[in-house]
């Protein structure tokens, strides 16, 4: 898979072959094939979609339990939540490498190109 300019993939949650990642757009279920984490589905949308594709593509019900627990019924508001609490995440490289950088968003990126100025 490439990925765009300004993008970035973050693993959030993994169980057995299966593993939830999210980029500043989208949630993304990934299936390890190999030594590799293919993702398989994108969705920007709901919970219950995602939980839909999981199901489509063969996600074991005990995995999907897993990988779904604690998330909130949308991606917006998760990344959302993130943004505001940036949670550090273990990435599945087995280095030990953590991810502690939260995902941007439009009001960030806005404040940053464009500080106020100074009174």
């Amino acid at each position: 898979m490439l990925w765009g300019r300004g993008m970035s993939e973050r693993q959030f949650a993994i169980s057995g072959r299966w593993a939830l990642a999210a980029d500043s757009l989208q949630w993304m279920l990934q299936r390890r094939a190999g030594q590799r984490w293919q993702s398989v589905s994108f969705v920007s949308s709901t919970r219950d979609v995602l939980l839909r594709c999981m199901r489509e593509k063969g996600c074991p019900p005990a995995d999907a339990e897993r990988l779904l627990a604690g998330l909130p019924s949308t991606f917006e508001e998760w990344a959302g939540k993130r943004v505001q609490t940036p949670a550090t995440a273990d990435l599945a490289d087995g280095e030990g490498h953590h991810a502690d950088t939260p995902l941007p968003n439009a009001a960030n990126a806005r404040r940053d190109r464009d500080p106020e100025p100074a009174r």
